[in-house]
């Protein structure tokens, strides 16, 4: 009765069969996985552990059975950590989480943790079994793909993508605190030479001890990345004021003052800053990051080796470099593009013997843009190969025309840019030009930068020497100014060697620039080379390069850049033939142009310049009247001139005053630039520069001749404005009146007569700026007229005025009396 009231013993042994059978599965799968897995029991002690276990702890069964899992533990994660872990185990009966122990070799382990707590019948814990897995491979891939997505492997430094990340984090931590972030885009100046001149890895070098140094400058939670090349981005959180960035700035300006040391090279190098402060300078990231571009442009335009904060006028002139990149790209297909020739004078014989042909643009909406600008951007925007072809095609179809005139074999010179050398069939390219101009080739010559010659040396040379088998000239452009090398000029078959123009320029005031001179002449006629100067821009300079055996000169003190006509006529002027019939130069033609100068009598002239060309003359008599006129436009832009002249020493309000106001009008008032021409007396590089800065196209020197002007103009208009030039445009002997101008001689006697009373009066005073002053404005008037004799003199007389002694500024103002006189 008792059997048949519970189970039969069948039954048991079958219920016992199936638990061992469990049983056995528990075991095998516990035995069997992959993952390890222990069990402790109330006290936390081991009681099992699995093969899985050993396998990635490195601890046998019996060596942990008995222990409590510290004995795995790493040192890694403080108290608090395992504070949390049981906290919520004593909470939930469950953990799970990332741990890292130690392996019983010692190395660390990343473990994926879980652990279950069973509980008793009395309700409390009588077991815990953890099971983990090892993520250690897993999470140092992931470290190391994090790494590399985040990090520059040179510089160990934070990439762009990590550091917009920064810097956004930046912005929005200062938006809750009420503080600034301060973004700093850093350039290192002249980096390519050192790439070019001592290769990568140097450069590379010189780039790592650069991060280390911009590291030790900042402060505890700024942060320093490499963005890309040799540029660097820096993110000052927290600030409080403009000195604190000021101070940051001034210490990465200092640390790059020492040398870098790189394989006993001594290298000597700085960087430019631009600045951008937030909120203020940008709303966004973007924003940010495009306005510090625009101040580090500013700082290195600015001289380098300095910092400038954004300004909103950079953002305009980035808006301005966008729409001139969209203008740019359509150029050629307008026909936007023309030539000018500058010549190369044979130092002893004075014929002119070659020409380089130089770039213009004029754009139908901007006007006359620089190549200092738009040169750049056509290599960085791809634009430069299809430009160069153009040039290089319409050169030696112009150089063909002058053959047929009689003019005799004048070579042509064209620059190639260092870009399009490198890039594409620059050898095929000739070729083509030649075939299709049918340029006889020993008549072109082609001229490449010295930095060339120092890149991939191997396939520069394959080029040089298959542009040589062509029958075509090379020359080295700019000689001096990098790692000049005997035995580059020695390994390269060049044919001309020209010297830069900082050197020609500084030889009267710097000796080791003289020496320097006479060294390329000499090293140039020691391999048979023929070696060009280039600037040259005074009788003084001329003579010192003569004395050294130079062949060959080029510079203003021969010629500026000219017209495809004007170059033909200063040929035959060189040449003394008579000008073939039919030839004449331009002249701008039915234009409204606007001239300011403060002497009434050069506005005679300048009106008696242009009769004859249709031209309406819109007079100001200071620069404050050239303002008002400039600026007087209809709402829908009419009613503007097409062109401006204006002198520059105007009293009061000056031209370059008057320039940068009609520049700002034109920005403000979303209106094209009006080609402007600067005239003044002043042929100083420092005027030239300001007038450029102001916004200046083109730069004049007084005196001048009809000619020029009327051609200089010509070239700022497009061809639907510009005619062949009215005749009588030669000058008289004397006082080298223009022709036509006979009428204003009364005129211009009494001016002078009056103005040496003025001068006499200023001598014999103390205020010597006021002496300088008045012998710039009769300069002036001379040399709009072209007496050249009293020109010289007064032009000796303001320069002597601010230190010479009385005795030497009498002689001289009785000089100038006595002219007056004569004349």
């Amino acid at each position: 009765m008792v059997e048949a009231k519970g189970k039969s013993p069948q039954r048991r042994v079958e219920e016992l069969s199936q638990q061992v059978e469990r049983l056995s599965l528990y075991q095998a799968v516990f035995d069997n996985a992959f993952e390890g897995m222990f069990a402790t029991d109330a006290a936390n002690r081991i009681i099992a552990v699995n093969p899985a276990f050993t396998a990635i702890t490195g601890y046998a069964a019996e060596e942990a059975i008995g222990n409590d899992p510290r004995m795995l533990s790493s040192g890694f994660h403080d108290p608090a950590f395992y504070q949390e872990m049981w906290d919520q185990l004593s909470t939930t009966g469950q953990w799970q989480g990332e741990v890292v122990d130690r392996h019983k070799d010692g190395r660390p382990v990343r473990l994926w943790l879980s652990i279950t707590s069973q509980r008793g019948a009395d309700g409390k814990v009588a077991r815990r079994i953890a099971v983990f897995r090892d993520v250690t491979e897993a999470r140092e891939t992931a470290e190391q793909l994090w790494q590399r997505s985040n990090f520059d492997p040179l510089t160990e430094l934070p990439n762009r993508n990590l550091f917009l990340d920064r810097l956004l984090q930046a912005l929005v931590l200062a938006g809750r605190e009420g503080s600034k972030v301060a973004m700093l885009f850093i350039g290192l100046d002249g980096f390519k030479n050192i790439n070019d001149s001592l290769g990568h890895w140097i450069g590379d070098k010189v780039l790592q001890e650069a991060a280390r140094r911009f590291q030790n400058c900042l402060r505890q939670g700024d942060t320093a990345a490499r963005f890309g090349g040799d540029e660097f981005t820096v993110v000052l959180s927290g600030v409080r004021a403009t000195a604190e960035v000021e101070a940051v700035i001034r210490s990465v300006l200092e640390v790059l003052q020492e040398p870098f040391v790189v394989e006993h090279h001594h290298i000597l190098i700085s960087c430019s800053i631009g600045v951008c402060m937030w909120p203020g300078d940008g709303e966004d990231v973007d924003s940010l990051m495009r306005n510090a571009t625009a101040a580090l442009q500013q700082a290195k335009q600015a001289g380098r080796n300095t910092f400038r904060f954004f300004t909103p006028a950079m953002d305009a002139r980035a808006q301005a470099r966008s729409r001139l990149a969209d203008e740019l790209s359509g150029a050629l297909s307008q026909g936007e593009f023309h030539l000018v020739f500058q010549p190369l004078v044979d130092v002893k014989s004075g014929k002119v013997n070659a020409a380089e042909a130089l770039l213009r643009w004029h754009n139908r909406y901007l006007g006359v843009v620089s190549p200092d600008q738009f040169v750049p951007l056509a290599e960085e925007i791809g634009l430069i190969r299809p430009i160069g072809e153009w040039l290089l095609t319409a050169a030696c179809r112009e150089a063909l025309v002058w053959q047929g005139m009689g003019l005799g074999e004048i070579n042509i010179a064209v620059n190639i840019s260092p870009r399009q050398f490198q890039q594409g069939d620059i050898v095929g390219i000739i070729r083509r030009a030649l075939e299709d101009t049918r340029l006889p080739p020993w008549l072109l010559t082609i001229e490449i930068t010295e930095g060339l010659l120092l890149s991939n040396g191997e396939e520069i040379l394959a080029k040089m020497e298959a542009i040589r088998t062509l029958g075509v000239s090379l020359s080295v452009d700019d000689f001096g100014t990098g790692y000049s090398s005997l035995s580059y000029l020695k390994s390269f078959p060049v044919d001309v060697l020209k010297i830069d123009r900082s050197f020609i320029a500084d030889m009267g005031d710097h000796s080791d620039d003289a020496t320097m001179v006479e060294a390329i002449i000499a090293l140039g006629h020691s391999l048979h080379l023929e070696v060009v100067a280039e600037g040259v821009e005074t009788k003084q300079q001329l003579d010192f390069i003569t004395a050294q055996g130079c062949d060959v000169a080029q510079g203003y003190y021969f010629s500026p850049p000219l017209s495809g006509p004007r170059f033909r006529e200063f040929v035959l002027e060189r040449l003394g033939l008579p000008e073939p019939e039919g030839m004449a130069g331009v002249a701008p033609h039915g234009v409204r142009v606007l001239f300011a100068d403060d002497v009434e009598l050069v506005r005679l002239v300048f009106r008696d310049f242009l009769e004859g060309t249709g031209c309406v003359i819109d007079e100001a008599a200071d620069g404050t009247q050239a303002i008002a006129k400039a600026t007087a436009v209809r709402k829908d832009g009419g009613n503007r001139h097409q062109l401006m002249v204006f002198d520059l020493c105007m009293p009061g309000v000056d031209g370059f005053e008057v320039a940068r106001a009609v520049r700002l009008f034109e920005a403000a008032n979303h209106l094209d630039p009006v080609p402007l021409i600067a005239l003044t007396v002043d042929d100083s590089e420092e005027s030239r520069e300001r007038a450029r800065q102001a916004g200046f196209d083109r730069f004049l020197t007084k005196p001048i001749a009809r000619s020029e002007l009327l051609a200089a103009m010509a070239e700022m208009l497009p061809a639907a404005n510009t005619d062949m030039a009215p005749a009588d445009g030669s000058l008289t002997a004397g006082l080298n009146i223009p022709t036509g101008l006979e009428h204003l001689l009364p005129t211009f006697m009494a001016e002078m007569l009056k103005d040496q009373q003025t001068l006499r009066s200023l001598a014999e005073g103390r205020d010597r700026a006021a002496l300088a002053d008045h012998a710039h404005a009769m300069r002036g008037k001379c040399g709009m007229f072209g007496e050249e004799v009293l020109y010289s003199l007064l032009g000796d007389l303001e320069s002597l005025a601010p230190l010479g002694d009385r005795g030497e500024i009498t002689r001289l103002v009785a000089k100038v009396v006595e002219r007056v006189g004569r004349l």
